[in-house]
């Protein structure tokens, strides 16, 4: 990716977390400065570079993620991200001589999802421990079967492999091999897929169509990618694509909020510009690389969204509760009292993403949902409505969510149905299938209520 993949910043994001010292002992013999500074300071004990001889698994690999030898500079220098800055521990001259000898060596190794070719490695082949031949094999059956077939194999798997289980990046070489499968096409290969362990698959088919794009080209392609008449064919497909397009461009970037988001905002439509925050804002809270975003505050987990444009306000706020509830340790009344002082104008919205984080973190527990919503005293509305959206999204459909509007407090039922119609909504484009779909989904009480958010 001409010196630049998926997650450029995380891949030094540990770099020198296990203790470089900063020694001036003289490079050995056939070892350059940088080499023998990534030594010294343990890094592979972390990190995977070959270059290196380095199998660390415990951060990101750099091999994979091929940083450029100025975000190694800046991540090593200034800390973040779960990292101590290590200005005062390296010496300017050996923190540019590990920049150099990570960016040189990561960028002659090839990614397996962006440099995936088809081979002949099967899963019987694998055995444990052995990633790379697991991220091979999933290619591969994507390649030849499709993502459809490879993803449902990838599912079951998961269960019962321990190697498998430490999913994401075997995912990203699943979406590599069904973008092959279908000869480059973005929306075709994000049509058939899923967003099982993280959403590694949408990335995987990112990171291979980026391959070789420059900053300047990333707005022009990411426009491009979906586009086709596959993605568009309803909203909640063409949503996936988008919101995937987000978590991508995260990744992508290194984890560069602000360039993320503007690069959302160079997309056609307001409604990809806005669907495309989504999966920004999604993977800045809960990175897929287990890593920690620098833009969150433990003091104040309402950041950033007071801080981004109004613009970008939306989805930031209705994915809040995720990092509110992390800081303060699942307590949901800490969480309510935090929802209470977001920004004047997102308060209800705050309260909605309470909503989506009662039927994650319950598993769409009818009980347990209300009883957590009930806490948010007059905003309790807000958070059932969150809710019944979160189970429909969910499920693709309305099953559970229809029999949780039904125990919903008789006051609350109206809204609810209606947010079960803003997700039925997205499955179909035209009005009469919208109505067909709250008809066959709610009760004839509410019709009109589904209807009204379905927009039919």
């Amino acid at each position: 990716m001409q010196q630049r993949a998926l997650l450029l910043v995380l891949a030094v994001a540990a770099l020198a977390a296990t203790g470089c010292s900063g020694g001036e002992e003289q490079a050995a013999p056939g070892e350059s400065a940088g080499e023998q500074v990534f030594a010294d300071a343990d890094c592979g004990g972390c990190h995977t570079l070959s270059a290196a001889g380095a199998t660390g698994t415990v951060g990101p690999s750099l091999d994979d993620l091929k940083p450029t030898a100025a975000r190694v500079v800046r991540q090593v220098t200034e800390g973040g991200r779960g990292m101590p800055a290590f200005a005062g521990r390296l010496t300017k001259r050996e923190i540019e001589d590990v920049a150099e000898f990570v960016a040189a060596s990561a960028a002659r190794s090839a990614s397996v999802a962006a440099a995936f070719e088809p081979d002949n490695t099967t899963l019987t082949d694998c055995g444990a421990g052995d990633f790379a031949c697991f991220q091979q094999a999933f290619g591969n059956l994507a390649y030849e079967e499709g993502p459809k077939a490879a993803l449902a194999v990838f599912e079951r798997t998961i269960k019962i492999d321990p190697t498998v289980r430490v999913c994401h990046r075997i995912a990203h070489a699943l979406g590599a091999g069904a973008l092959a499968h279908y000869d480059g096409d973005v929306g075709r290969a994000f049509a058939d897929g899923s967003a099982v362990c993280w959403s590694g698959y949408y990335h995987g088919i990112l990171e291979r169509a980026f391959a070789g794009v420059s900053e300047d080209e990333l707005p022009v392609v990411s426009r491009r990618l979906c586009a086709s008449e596959v993605v568009r064919a309803n909203d909640f497909t063409a949503y996936q694509c988008v919101h995937g397009l987000g978590h991508g461009l995260m990744i992508y970037t290194g984890y560069d909020l602000p360039l993320s988001l503007e690069t959302c905002d160079e997309l056609t439509t307001d409604w990809d510009r806005v669907s495309c925050t989504g999966g920004v804002f999604m993977e800045n809270l809960q990175t897929s690389y287990g890593t920690r975003s620098k833009w969150l505050r433990d003091d104040n987990p309402l950041y950033p969204c007071p801080t981004v444009k109004e613009r970008h306000k939306l989805y930031c706020y209705l994915m809040v509760t995720s990092r509110i509830l992390d800081v303060v340790g699942g307590d949901w009344d800490k969480t309510v009292a935090w929802c209470r002082r977001a920004e004047r104008g997102w308060v209800t919205t705050c309260f909605q993403s309470l909503g989506r984080d009662a039927s994650g973190r319950t598993l769409q527990d009818p009980t347990e949902i209300l009883a957590i919503c009930a806490k948010a005293g007059g905003m309790a509305r807000e958070c059932i409505y969150g809710a019944a959206r979160d189970i429909t999204s969910m499920d693709a459909g309305a099953g559970r969510a229809s029999p949780f509007c039904e125990q919903a407090p008789r006051k609350a039922r109206s809204y609810c149905f209606n947010g079960i119609g803003t997700i039925l909504g997205g499955f179909a484009r035209e009005s009469a299938e919208r109505k067909a779909a709250c008809r066959a989904a709610v009760p004839k009480a509410y019709w009109a209520d589904c209807f009204a958010g379905a927009r039919a």
